[in-house]
């Protein structure tokens, strides 16, 4: 029979059958250009085929063969060979065995500790009694009041908020939610971004990320408040969560409620001695207290968007800081070298440039305390603004109302850079002078 009905009878693509001819594990006999394979080698295949199911490799199962060719596959020498060699397998096979056992136990272990079905309702988080009055109205400024308030171990789980000027807002199972605000942002699950971002990306994320906890770590006044602002709600807070103090309130934004809700249900199963307050608001209508933050951060929000009017975004939050409070943020970018033809939507064009982001965060009453540049790097993930173009990401922290002499580098140079970064052999990781 010719190689194609050969291959057809054994279920055996014909790649694999010239490869077992190639290493001689089939003697076939080849007139002209064709081979001609007979039922003694179908019968020679079903013996590799359960050889390789024995978890025999092709050396071995070469071996075999030629040993049985050579003596026999009755005689005492090739039978007390094969022997040898089943016993030695069964002993390898065993040890699998045993340590897939001892995997599936760890497996099953993990599994039971991540698959929570439930969890206690009572360490239900809420708005913190000693945070409310940093509530304002976003709209007048005036303190915000509070109405059919319900209350937990110290925090407002429900209630009605309301300005005279007729502002409204409600905490709803410990969530401040503005009604007006609540959007649903269609965005990819973790997975899917983890598997269309290349690891170069990531990676430089994860630089950026690690030097952002470096700045707000750094000593410069109290810390009582951080407020987080993050396209993906959550994502900065569970790398700087080990790091975060006791009596350190940590401030959550978004307007996708659902993922907001989850994030909440989420650290109230593993974060419940720790005190956070989650916002469903608009960043142009933050219903917080002007002087009332200590840190700021920022990874990787756009600073100009349809979502803030294109208002330049640390702009709009500066105002939150108390003097001396800190903000850092990541900003993306396309460089010196961008492709001024390329076709950008029209929301992005206004950021797209590193000398612009700079010349806005000089008009801010911000004294700089470091600047460093990462990348670049290229990445063509579907759920990124600058995919397929060479990409960077500046990171700045400056601090309000503090000379730039207090801080200047590298005489008093506040921020240590973490030790724990990934390496980016393409990265520029050196300090660029502000």
């Amino acid at each position: 029979m010719k190689i194609g009905e050969f291959s057809r009878r054994n279920h055996i693509t014909q790649d694999a059958i010239r490869h077992y001819i190639d290493l001689g594990l089939l003697v076939v006999d080849k007139r002209g250009s064709r081979y001609h394979f007979t039922e003694q080698n179908n019968s020679e295949l079903q013996d590799i085929l359960m050889l390789k199911e024995l978890d025999f490799s092709l050396n071995e199962i070469q071996s075999i063969l030629c040993f049985n060719r050579l003596e026999g596959q009755r005689s005492n020498d090739f039978r007390s060979f094969l022997l040898s060699l089943l016993e030695r397998n069964r002993e390898r096979v065993s040890e699998k065995l045993k340590k897939f056992v001892e995997v599936e136990q760890i497996l099953r272990r993990k599994i039971e500790e991540l698959n929570v079905e439930e969890y206690d309702r009572s360490k239900r988080m809420g708005f913190p009694l000693s945070s409310l009055s940093m509530l304002r109205c976003p709209a007048c400024r005036r303190p915000l009041q509070i109405a059919d308030g319900s209350i937990e171990h110290h925090m407002l789980l429900q209630a009605e908020v309301f300005c005279g000027c007729g502002y409204q807002a409600m905490v709803e199972d410990g969530i401040f939610i503005d009604r007006r605000a609540v959007k649903t942002r269609i965005m990819p699950t973790k997975k899917e971004f983890v598997q269309s971002a290349s690891p170069q990306y990531i990676n430089l994320l994860y630089n950026g990320t690690t030097t952002l906890i470096d700045y707000i770590q750094a000593p410069t006044g109290s810390l009582d408040y951080v407020l987080e602002l993050d396209s993906c709600v959550g994502r900065f807070l569970m790398r700087y969560i080990e790091h975060l103090k006791e009596g350190t309130t940590y401030i959550l934004l978004s307007t996708d409620l659902e993922r907001l809700t989850s994030l909440k249900h989420n650290l109230e199963r593993e974060y419940a001695d720790n005190q956070f307050i989650f916002l469903c608001c608009d960043l142009t209508q933050l219903p917080l207290a002007q002087g009332s933050i200590d840190r700021i951060v920022s990874q990787g929000m756009l600073p100009k968007s349809e979502h803030t009017d294109h208002q330049f975004l640390p702009a709009l939050v500066s105002p939150l800081l108390k003097p001396q409070g800190l903000f850092a943020g990541a900003f993306w970018h396309l460089g010196a070298h961008q492709n001024p033809n390329r076709s950008f939507p029209v929301e992005t064009k206004v950021y797209i440039d590193r000398k612009e982001i700079t010349e806005e965060i000089e008009k801010l009453d911000l004294s700089p305390l470091d600047v460093e540049e990462l990348g670049p790097v290229v990445d063509c993930s579907p759920y990124l603004i600058f995919r397929g173009q060479e990409q960077y990401l500046m990171l700045y922290a400056g601090v309000k109302h503090c000379s730039y002499e207090v801080l200047s580098r590298p005489a008093s140079r506040e921020v240590q850079l973490s030790k724990h970064r990934m390496p980016n052999p393409t990265a520029n990781m050196g300090l660029t002078p502000w």
